[in-house]
């Protein structure tokens, strides 16, 4: 005696924003892009902050958050560069300002802080729990 269960998982992955959708990947981006807004440093006196700039791009099923500019690298390195194009590291650790925890590899600082609350919203999104 048995039986068999007919189902379309397709469906299912679709419906929680998974699978070929990106939805769930938007989300997930846009999680950690506002966890992480505090960390981002921000540009003295230019007005184009890029925390502020910052993109979620979508390309081929795949989700991205990027922080454009020139700038952005070497902000996330944390060491000042200089001379001409191709611009070089110092070796000197740049000095962040707008709050004590702007600065270097903001993403890896955030998630050390925060990570939990961003891997329970996502399972809160797609409708399933932590394990």
């Amino acid at each position: 005696m048995g039986f068999k269960v007919n189902m379309n998982s397709a469906a299912i992955l679709r419906k929680r924003g998974l699978g070929d959708g990106t939805k769930a990947r938007k989300y997930l981006a846009s999680t950690v892009k506002r966890l992480c807004d505090p960390y981002v440093p921000m540009s003295a006196g230019s007005g184009a902050h890029m925390k502020n700039r910052t993109e979620i791009n979508e390309s081929g099923g795949q989700v991205e958050l990027r922080y454009p500019g020139p700038y952005a690298h070497y902000q996330y390195v944390g060491e000042v560069m200089a001379g001409r194009a191709p611009k070089h590291y110092t070796g000197r650790a740049i000095d962040y300002t707008g709050g004590p925890m702007r600065g270097r590899e903001w993403d890896k600082r955030m998630m050390a802080d925060r990570g939990d609350e961003v891997v329970d919203a996502l399972a809160d999104y797609v409708g399933g729990k932590r394990k």
